[in-house]
């Protein structure tokens, strides 16, 4: 952002970070390191029918720690299965808590967090620094490649009753460690390789043109791209450790970008619709972020040079057909990952856009969007992506 004078400021805040292969066994070290002697885990059944969360408890074991296992965590973590947890985590007497999954379980882990320090509801912290009090040591480790909450600042959940996600933003819900294995991609299905990464594209561009970004965001959103056009076919096609590890790095560095620039427009409409649908955020995310760029163009011409030539594009020579260009090298990774096109596809009706756009516009994430917007463009985006 830039301050009096033109002159930038900006601050840039991230977790310890662990990455490499094999690196999951050391999550007991980081949970004792962190003071902790009843470790709650959180993750989910598909987490452990993969086998990491055996994995994670014989590590935590051998490091001489207890473990309060905890998996009621569904896709789009719902209100009342972080309270739950809560509840689980208070009466086990637990003192840190390590999620160990996708955004899901770690931002459920959060959550549970939130509530084991300030109490009451998880809906009163929705909005931006609402925490008062400093949660318990947090270990994030994630198993997919796109969530990006293993070193954000945000937690988003799934309010059960109003049918929207609504989300939470505060330094305090860092975690203290991020740990990443990318051998971890090695059982993830297929076509959750392509939706997570493709949810690190979004995080990536929308950060990169939020104009809340910096040269440090800048810096880790393009390096993300790269890896992202170097690697997201064919991991999702080969499922080569090699193409993995790089969606890994694309999504750790994706993620310090926006915990820091923060989103824009596609992810204040992606979170009304998987509230109202419970639909697949990746895919959502795939479905709007075309016609999201296109919106966004007229006020970030600067920077699409770097974009494209972090997805390995040549703008110089070709200025006039820079929007084309642009939409087109997002569209054909799309299509060559798999990634779904049409809202209507995901179940998306047709008589709830109007509600979607209203909900979009209340987002936290239009306040960094780099045009502004109202619901009439918000609905003209749903519209042109149904």
């Amino acid at each position: 952002m830039t301050g009096k004078g033109g002159f930038q400021h900006y601050k840039f805040e991230v977790p310890e970070i662990i990455f490499g292969r094999g690196l999951l066994r050391q999550v007991g070290s980081c949970a004792r390191r962190l003071g902790g002697k009843q470790v709650f885990l959180v993750s989910d059944q598909g987490v452990f029918k993969a086998g990491w969360v055996d994995l994670a408890i014989k590590s935590l074991h051998e490091s001489g720690l207890n473990v309060v296992y905890f998996d009621q965590i569904t896709p789009n973590p719902k209100d009342y299965e972080i309270e739950s947890g809560f509840r689980e985590y208070v009466a086990k007497g637990a003192d840190v808590i390590v999620g160990l999954g996708g955004g899901s379980a770690m931002d459920a882990a959060k959550g549970i967090a939130i509530l084991s320090a300030n109490g009451g509801r998880i809906g009163d912290y929705r909005g931006s620094d609402k925490i008062h009090r400093p949660i318990p040591p947090l270990v994030l480790c994630p198993t997919t490649c796109g969530t990006g909450s293993d070193v954000s600042q945000f937690a988003v959940i799934n309010d059960t009753e109003q049918l929207c996600k609504f989300t939470i933003m505060s330094r305090c819900i860092a975690p203290d460690i991020s740990l990443t294995d990318p051998e971890t991609l090695l059982t993830l299905p297929q076509h959750h390789v392509g939706s997570t990464a493709v949810d690190a594209l979004a995080h990536a561009i929308e950060a990169y043109f939020s104009i809340a970004a910096s040269s440090l965001t800048d810096v880790n959103a393009l390096q993300a791209l790269t890896l992202l056009a170097k690697s997201y076919v064919r991991a999702v096609r080969e499922h080569r450790i090699e193409d993995l590890e790089d969606l890994s790095r694309a999504s750790l560095h994706a993620g310090m970008a926006f915990s820091n620039a923060l989103l824009g427009i596609g992810h204040a409409l992606s979170h009304p619709i998987g509230g109202l649908y419970d639909v697949n955020h990746g895919d959502v995310n795939a479905i709007l972020l075309p016609e999201v760029v296109k919106y966004d163009y007229p006020v970030v011409t600067e920077k699409i040079a770097g974009l494209l030539n972090a997805l390995g594009c040549e703008l110089k020579g070709n200025e006039e057909f820079a929007e084309e260009m642009t939409v087109s090298v997002i569209e054909n990774l799309l299509d060559a990952g798999g990634s779904p096109r049409g809202l209507r596809t995901l179940g998306v009706r047709e008589e709830d856009l109007n509600k979607l756009a209203e909900l979009a516009l209340q987002d936290v994430c239009v306040l960094t969007s780099p045009r502004q917007t109202d619901a009439e463009d918000l609905l003209g985006i749903l519209k042109r992506s149904f």
